[in-house]
């Protein structure tokens, strides 16, 4: 995604600004040459509601039994930036090195069919460095690997802000002021740092389905960016001092969905599984639909380190649902069969980032 949007012109320069009770500034504006290390935990519980099952207009859910399915998620985002140059509520100089990107995920199901093994991802951005440099001509971020080799692919869709600067007001604020933050913002809560390439450790998924995997899933948070609909509204709280710290408080409300159709992407995989398989002269498959649908309802809190210019920390949680709808034809053996599936999960979802020098 280009830094244009990342950087909109009601959250730039005018962070610099942004003035709170007491004379105190709400603005980004760490000292160049200082650092701070952020870890973000994103993680969330979620649980099967309903299950439906149709084939070629028979309803077959009866046949499958009840089922208990529940799902655990848990990403862990740890860096360290270290701000050579700032400028204008924005780095222009940064330095980020990955510490640490892993998630998990982990399902069980009852009555169990098979024992489901927890999928752990990683990414080979880690330990490494990489150098954003903005460009102010094209009003965008260089991206380059700072004293490391790597592939530049990975280079392509990292985005700079993890400071979450969109949360801040866009002009000056007292107690009780609200304002808004563009959707297409949260980008930095639903894919902190943008796409970390971050793909299951699996010895035995060759090459091509790892590629594949990162076709359909890697940019899955960004792309939800530009899907959302709903409103995200942020209220200041005032300074006060958190374990020695002035910071300031903003209170956040977060209520959004959004619907991604998959048919492409997905289409694609299992075909591509089917002639890796060698049946691809035995059973057509054509994925009809796939759409996938996230609501979120939250609250949450960002602390601002008022003296140092910069994220103190910051927490979000809610309620979320998910549904997903799939229309599958099948040809095999001159035969022809219609599939429509719909899944139903509910549960919460939470994100907190840690700030330290």
């Amino acid at each position: 995604m280009s830094g244009v949007r990342s950087f909109l012109p009601a959250l730039g320069a005018s962070f610099a600004f942004t003035l709170v009770g007491g004379g105190d500034k709400l603005a980004f504006q760490p000292q160049a040459g200082s650092s701070l290390t952020k870890a973000f935990t994103i993680g969330g519980e979620f649980t099967l509601d309903d299950i439906s099952l149709i084939v070629d207009g028979q309803d077959i859910g009866g046949m499958i039994g009840q089922i208990e399915v529940s799902v655990k998620t848990e990403s862990r985002i740890e860096i360290t930036d270290a701000y050579r140059a700032v400028a204008s509520g924005r780095p222009t100089d940064l330095l980020r090195t990955f510490e640490a990107l892993t998630s998990t995920v982990h399902m069980d199901m009852t009555p169990a069919q098979a024992e489901m093994p927890e999928m752990t991802s990683s990414s080979s951005l880690e330990g490494k460095t990489v150098a954003f440099r903005w460009n102010e001509e094209e009003h965008e971020y260089e991206r380059s690997f700072h004293e490391h080799s790597g592939d530049d692919e990975l280079l392509e869709d990292l985005e700079e802000d993890m400071d979450l600067r969109a949360f801040l007001p866009p002009g000056e604020v007292s107690d009780g002021d609200t304002w808004s933050v563009e959707l297409s913002e949260l980008e930095c809560l639903m894919a902190p740092g943008g796409n970390l390439r971050m793909l299951p450790e699996n010895g035995d998924v060759d090459d091509e389905t790892m590629q594949r995997f990162e076709e359909i899933f890697g940019g899955l948070g960004q792309e939800f960016g530009d899907q959302l609909e709903g409103e995200c509204a942020c209220t200041f709280k005032g300074a006060r001092d958190e374990d020695g710290v002035r910071v300031a408080e903003i209170a956040i409300e977060i209520e959004v969905s959004a619907t991604m159709d998959l048919t492409e992407p997905l289409d694609k995989a299992i075909r591509a599984a089917i002639e890796q398989g060698g049946a691809g002269d035995m059973v057509d498959v054509t994925l009809d639909t796939a759409d996938f649908n996230l609501d979120f309802e939250g609250k949450g809190t960002l602390l601002w380190n008022l003296g140092a210019g910069r994220i103190h920390s910051f927490q979000v949680s809610g309620d979320s649902t998910m549904d997903i709808d799939l229309a599958v034809s099948v040809e095999a053996e001159g035969e022809s069969h219609e599939l429509d599936a719909s899944l139903e999960l509910s549960g919460s979802m939470r994100e907190d980032v840690v700030a330290k020098e």
